[in-house]
């Protein structure tokens, strides 16, 4: 059966080291858990081995498909970064999109896949889970008001004893501007690891020091830049 395609991109070459990493220690039947799954980028990886995988989306394109806007860029520049960057504004075209339910039986791969329509950081499942990924879920303005702290505990409720917990998260470009960059939204840096206790073992964390520069894409339309973070812990308790 032929792979479709994510509108967010191929999964980072961390992804499949965290598969391998869970089928080493827990075996080929772990089960996984993708908290914000969107159209399927960091699920179907897990689905195509035969890896019984849970998602939680609460966007409606995402799940069921739609349109979205898409910036028609047609050059390779790339920016450094500076506090008064401006993007250009680039035009767009209107596609359809497919949602991760249409690329899932698309795929074949139904008998793998779970997907709740589920606002995670409001309604915590009790199902425990060997992996559980998330991918920048934790700066979403629809969980503001939560703290960063909160957001985590609610992750970390839901990893199995020996399980793992992968998190991509935003950090904050700027650490003393809480009004563009919020404490509950975007990360400061050493801010991760105080909120894993000695029940966790911290396997990778990495931060960046520097904004990297991202072009424009669907739902952001303007070249800009993030600053982001990488943990991965492994629940020994």
């Amino acid at each position: 059966m032929k792979k479709t395609k994510s509108i967010w991109g191929n999964p980072p070459k961390r992804l499949y080291r965290l598969i391998d990493l869970a089928e080493n220690n827990i075996g080929k039947d772990f089960t996984a858990c993708i908290v914000g799954c969107s159209d399927g980028k960091f699920l179907l990886p897990f689905a195509r081995k035969g890896i019984k995988v849970t998602g939680y989306e609460v966007d409606d394109t995402a799940l069921y498909g739609g349109n979205k806007d898409f910036p028609i860029i047609k050059d390779n520049e790339i920016f450094s970064y500076s506090e008064d960057f401006v993007s250009k504004e680039y035009e767009v075209e209107n596609k359809h999109v497919c949602g991760i339910i249409e690329r899932i039986e698309k795929e074949q791969l139904t008998k793998y896949v779970n997907i709740e329509k589920r606002d995670f950081y409001k309604n915590v499942p009790k199902e425990k889970f060997d992996v559980v990924f998330t991918s920048c879920s934790l700066h979403y303005s629809l969980n503001i008001q939560f703290t960063s702290k909160e957001k985590m505990e609610k992750l970390q409720s839901i990893v199995s004893d020996g399980g793992y917990l992968y998190v991509d998260y935003m950090m904050a470009i700027d650490e003393k501007n809480t009004d563009r960059y919020p404490f509950n939204k975007y990360f400061r840096k050493g801010e991760m690891r105080k909120y894993f206790d000695d029940s966790w073992k911290i396997i990778s964390l990495i931060e960046k020091n520097e904004p990297t520069f991202e072009r424009a894409h669907v739902e952001r339309t303007r070249d800009h830049f993030h600053r982001f973070g990488y943990v991965l812990a492994q629940k020994i308790k």
